[in-house]
């Protein structure tokens, strides 16, 4: 009988390594015991776009006795991801690197204390409480605690919907788990965040910006990321733009200006409301910003683009600010081609503010980043339109002029040009507000002009532009000696800056205080306090000293 011949097909399946594939496993099962081979999540259209994406390594979270939470997330993470429709991957991305981390972080704390590991069940409207205590306890801002809790929460919804989180039951999360509004008036609450660059602050940026860049102009080798990061520097200080719209700008976006020849048309994409931003950009030599100093922003991204072509080429990314890796690191290979992203932005901008020892006005290290760049654009663009504000919102890309409160800084003039904003009261009506030098203060840490940051408020001529500020009868005396210290010390302090913030504050005094409280039938009280503060002055204000001080 003949021998059956063997059959020699090969089979694909066999072939296949299974730790290859990381699927999404079934939510039923025990996570506890299915940690994953490799506990990477990636977002291919984040970060590094030579190194295949933006991955998020779970490993650091394993063993810390929260693996059971940890797991149910990855696998969250990882079904999420086959549908970026609903969330982008930037936004779930936010939720793992913000909203998960710092949730981790109080997870391991939590688990010490019980002294057993934790697992989904532990996860209840009780541990979300004591969540927020330490949120409010960390070094985090307000809006950031905000921001960072509505991660986790929205996470934690995600990984209700998605199956992985089954102990909470069937109930309305919003209703019957998460407590209601913990961070109240957070949109008003510490909005403005960094102030506009100041004279002083800006000049020293232009100059560090000039010398930074001139080597650049005659480099002929592709630039590395921290000279990337100082030419979108230069681009942001000279249009105004934000952070995200500028790190994603293509080779396409500089293109010819139909109606001015010394004019080029950018064009950046903002992704909010898949909208775009034209900004028009000088192409001659005669571009001046406002310290003189001139800049061609046209030319120098076209040198970009020109530098780093052949790295462009080997990603297929069309992005302007793109370079090789010189060292690795988390996420990133050194070799492989990559684009600037915003924590890299942000180390590389420290780097440039310590190299160039760039100081504030009280000779502390200057905080810098691209939101006061544009803060200080569009004050600039709010100055130059004679305080227009529909022409400042137009340039800022704004549907309103609503929004503008948030990035408007009055210039000195304009301030000079307001009157006292604050109360006028006869006798004391309350005693819930601070004393100050010149009256009080409703809210010293908070108010209308303070610096919300946790810090009491010292600027004193703010006060009178202040809707927190109280003159009272009792306040009288201090007001008129400092008001006739501004008078006897104008030589001393300097006519040029007298004029400039002190002449106003006599203005208000004799326009605005005294005539109400003539109104009020307390005017020969006010020429009393006002003779006796002339002869003796308050000893706060023998002279303006203290003043200078606060300043």
């Amino acid at each position: 009988m003949a021998r059956q011949r063997k059959n020699l097909t090969i089979n694909k399946d066999k072939l296949k390594k299974t730790s290859v594939v990381e699927p999404t496993i079934d939510a039923a099962q025990n996570q506890e015991s299915v940690r994953p081979i490799n506990p990477v999540v990636n977002y291919p259209n984040l970060g590094s776009k030579g190194g295949k994406g933006y991955n998020v390594d779970f490993t650091p979270h394993y063993g810390k006795g929260y693996d059971d939470i940890t797991n149910r997330v990855f696998y969250t993470a990882k079904a999420l991801l086959k549908n970026t429709d609903a969330f982008t991957e930037q936004t779930q991305l936010n939720y793992l690197s913000s909203g998960f981390t710092n949730f981790a972080e109080y997870l391991a704390l939590f688990r010490c204390a019980t002294g057993e590991d934790l697992t989904q069940a532990d996860i209840t409207p009780e541990l979300i409480e004591q969540y927020l205590l330490h949120l409010k306890g960390s070094e985090l801002g307000y809006r950031s605690q905000k921001t960072t809790y509505t991660f986790i929460k929205s996470l934690l919804v995600c990984m209700k919907e998605k199956g992985y989180w089954s102990a909470v039951g069937d109930i309305n999360l919003n209703s019957d788990f998460f407590p209601k509004n913990p961070f109240p008036k957070s949109n008003k609450r510490g909005f403005g965040g960094q102030k506009p660059l100041t004279e002083h602050e800006k000049r020293q940026v232009v100059v560090a910006l000039k010398q930074a860049i001139k080597p650049i102009y005659n480099k002929t080798e592709p630039l590395s990321g921290y000279e990337l990061t100082v030419c979108l520097l230069a681009v942001a200080i000279q249009t105004g733009i934000n952070t995200s719209p500028l790190l994603n700008m293509t080779t396409e976006a500089l293109s010819d200006h139909p109606l001015k020849d010394n004019r080029k048309l950018l064009t950046v994409f903002k992704k909010r409301g898949n909208a775009t931003q034209l900004h028009n950009l000088r192409k001659s030599e005669e571009l001046e910003v406002v310290q003189g100093i001139k800049l061609d922003v046209a030319y120098l991204i076209e040198a970009i683009i020109e530098r780093n072509a052949q790295i462009r080429e080997t990603t297929d990314s069309d992005l302007v600010f793109t370079y090789e890796i010189t060292r690795g690191g988390r996420g990133t290979k050194r070799g492989c081609a990559t684009s600037l992203s915003k924590e890299l932005l942000l180390v590389n901008i420290n780097r440039f503010v310590k190299q160039y020892d760039l100081k504030d006005e009280d000779g502390r290290t200057m905080k810098l980043n691209v939101s006061r760049f544009r803060k200080t654009f569009i004050n600039g663009i709010y100055e130059l339109s004679g305080e227009s504000l529909l022409v400042a919102a137009q340039q800022a890309k704004h549907s309103g002029t609503g929004t503008l409160d948030h990035y408007l800084q009055a210039p000195e003039q304009s301030k000079r040009n307001l009157g006292l904003m604050g109360e006028i009261r006869v006798k004391e009506l309350t005693s819930d507000e601070t004393r100050s030098p010149v009256g009080r203060c409703k809210d010293p840490k908070n108010g209308d002009k303070a610096p919300k940051d946790g810090m009491f408020c010292n600027d004193l001529l703010g006060c009178f532009r202040c809707k927190s500020f109280v003159i009272t009868g009792d306040d009288l005396y201090k007001l008129f000696s400092f008001y006739w210290a501004i008078i006897r010390n104008r030589d001393e302090f300097g006519r040029k800056d007298w004029k400039r913030h002190l002449k106003n504050v006599l203005r208000i005094v004799d326009e605005e205080v005294v005539p109400e409280f003539a109104k009020l039938g307390q005017l020969q009280r006010v020429a009393a306090e006002k003779e006796r503060a002339r002869t003796n002055p308050h000893p706060y204000w023998q002279n303006l000293d203290m003043l200078k001080v606060t300043q």
